[in-house]
């Protein structure tokens, strides 16, 4: 009879089945590669957009500085487009 039709305890008894050890631990590792980029894509996807979101804020406040380190606006314009910003 073929060891697939016996017992499972007979088919781990033999000794050709050792490729099952590797075959599992292979999946294992598939498994978790497979969860572990999943999740860095995400995690970089959303982490990516908020820092160039903050990047371009950034920017815009020193580039509002700048013209108000140069005359350019006033007091009061500063104040409302800096409001405007955060």
């Amino acid at each position: 009879m073929h060891p697939f039709y016996d017992s499972v305890s007979q088919l781990l008894r033999e000794e050709n089945t050792w490729w099952l050890g590797l075959a599992s631990m292979f999946m294992y590792l598939l498994f978790w590669a497979i969860v572990i980029i999943i999740v860095l894509r995400i995690f970089k996807k959303y982490y990516a957009r908020t820092e160039h979101q903050r990047a371009k804020e950034d920017t815009a406040m020193s580039i509002l500085r700048e013209r108000y380190a140069r005359g350019e606006i006033d007091a009061e314009e500063f104040k409302q487009k800096k409001a405007d910003l955060e």
